[in-house]
């Protein structure tokens, strides 16, 4: 089934020139597991979200920003937030959207940040409150629910789901019923020209957890809920289809779950087989038939098993896209929709070494500092009001890469002086500063970089490996060669 795959890329010149990483076949995981699998990091960049780099206008495009796994990492909400408002103002509809676990801390092993304790365990202390409240003060849209939002109960469970303002999409947690939990949900026509429709799938590995709950999740219903899933959103008209996954391509997910056999002589190469009865994110590429709806996803952003990946090695299962972004937000995701073509037509990851060069957006940092304090006092949470934080700065983007912006430095504010004319003043000329101009910055030479080398792996031969991917979901028939135009 998978020879009659016909794929089709698009990378735009402005991405193939800021790619950073080579593929790997071996990637670490927030320095925990080791993951054996034909996943690829050669679509990591962070150029196109500077103001100093080369500025590409948005307009027309809908970009969706990722995260999963936050994990107490709250503090760095105030990045994407900088992020959101740097798409924007180059004319893009931001959709930002989670995979799940963003309410729990965790002390990740062999990570040197320690993310949670900069952040005072401030999640945890609130039962996940805390977290859900930055996220609606940054404008998350869509989320779905991780397996540690169950650890606490039902009571605390619910008390999360209800304090969100964004929607969640799970099709797979029997007897869960909430107004704001829903099988999937379609962007709205006022929001983006794109219809993009999203479904969330939750890992079986914490039933014992979801029990506690009283909601399930059937290992054996998984790749059926994706399939009727997807065929749904494909007749509701949806022209983009992104399953938001709390899965993994952890080996160990597929340890002793009913109903599922494979061969264990294959020792850590599993990662290199999908399975129709498995229950990693790669596993619903598994297809089982022609109408099978999972043709129909574009693109899954996963979470659970904490891996940075932005594909799985399209050469072997060409069409088939999973992106991840680590733990603790280690990176952030973009994906970027051309709202005429409604095609996916660039995705990246932004790494955390670069998140100073986004910026924060002084406003929520602000808001996350009054949040952290809150749970610190045994307070209740304030809802983020935007006007109570109109004071603070206007950027607190990194120096080296600040646009020189005069009109809200306060060394030359003169918006009360009287006695300078600034019309003449050219103390403020910026056009011959070079604190801003990269085009010598040797800081992201990667050619020396061998923790990403495969040369000597001859498990993945990525010399034709197309990094770029081409959604579309309009015309899966074509995409995909399954059906007659």
């Amino acid at each position: 089934m998978k020879n009659k795959l016909t794929t089709r890329f698009l990378l735009s010149a402005f991405t193939a020139a800021t790619l950073l990483l080579s593929s790997a076949n071996i990637v670490k995981a927030a320095g925990e597991e080791v993951v054996d699998f034909s996943i690829i990091q050669n679509r990591t960049s962070y150029e196109a979200t500077l103001d100093g780099g080369k500025k590409e206008n948005l307009t027309g495009k809908t970009v969706i920003i990722s995260t999963n796994d936050v994990h107490g990492a709250i503090k760095d909400f105030a990045y994407v937030a900088g992020l959101k408002n740097k798409m924007e103002e180059r004319g893009a509809t931001v959709i930002l959207v989670d995979s799940g676990d963003f309410s729990t801390d965790k002390d990740v092993k062999k990570y040197d940040k320690e993310k949670s304790k900069d952040a005072k365990r401030s999640t945890d202390k609130s039962d996940g409150i805390a977290a859900v409240k930055i996220m609606n003060a940054v404008g998350y849209d869509y989320a779905c629910l991780g397996n540690h939002e169950f650890e606490r109960g039902e009571k605390a469970l619910t008390n999360i789901i209800n304090a969100a303002d964004f929607t969640f999409v799970d099709a797979n947690i029997n007897d869960l019923k909430n107004e704001k939990v829903q099988s999937y949900a379609l962007t709205d026509e006022k929001v983006t020209p794109v219809k993009i429709g999203f479904f969330g799938l939750l890992t079986p590995e914490g039933n014992v957890w979801y029990d506690k709950c009283g909601y399930s999740v059937d290992p054996t219903e998984l790749h059926n809920k994706a399939s009727e899933t997807a065929n749904t959103l494909d007749g509701a008209g949806a022209d983009v289809i992104i399953t938001l996954a709390h899965l993994g391509v952890e080996n160990a997910i597929l340890d002793n779950q009913h109903g599922f056999i494979f061969d264990k002589k294959n020792g850590k190469k599993i990662y290199d087989k999908v399975y129709a009865n498995g229950t990693r994110s790669v596993d619903l590429f598994a297809f089982t038939g022609e109408d099978d709806g999972v043709h129909k996803i574009d693109l899954i952003l996963d979470g659970h098993s904490h891996t940075t990946m932005s594909d799985i090695n399209q050469k072997k299962y060409p069409g088939c896209n999973v992106q991840s972004q680590g733990i603790q937000l280690q990176n952030i995701g973009v994906t970027v929709i051309d709202n005429n073509t409604k095609k996916i037509t660039d995705r990246y990851l932004i790494s955390e070494e670069y998140y100073s060069q986004i910026g924060k957006d002084p406003k929520i940092e602000a808001y996350i500092d009054d949040v952290i304090e809150s749970v610190q006092n045994g307070e209740a949470i304030p809802d983020y009001n935007e006007d109570d934080y109109a004071e603070s700065a206007t950027t607190t983007d990194d120096a080296a890469v600040d646009a020189v912006d005069d009109t809200t430095d306060a060394t030359v504010d003169d918006s009360t002086d009287t006695t300078v004319n600034d019309t003449t003043d050219t103390t403020v000329d910026d056009s011959t500063d070079t604190t801003v101009d990269d085009t010598t910055d040797t800081t992201l030479d990667d050619t020396a970089d061998t923790t990403v080398d495969d040369t000597t792996d001859p498990a993945v031969d990525e010399t034709t490996d197309n990094p770029g991917h081409g959604g579309g979901h309009h015309n899966h028939h074509h995409r995909y060669g399954h059906r007659a135009a």
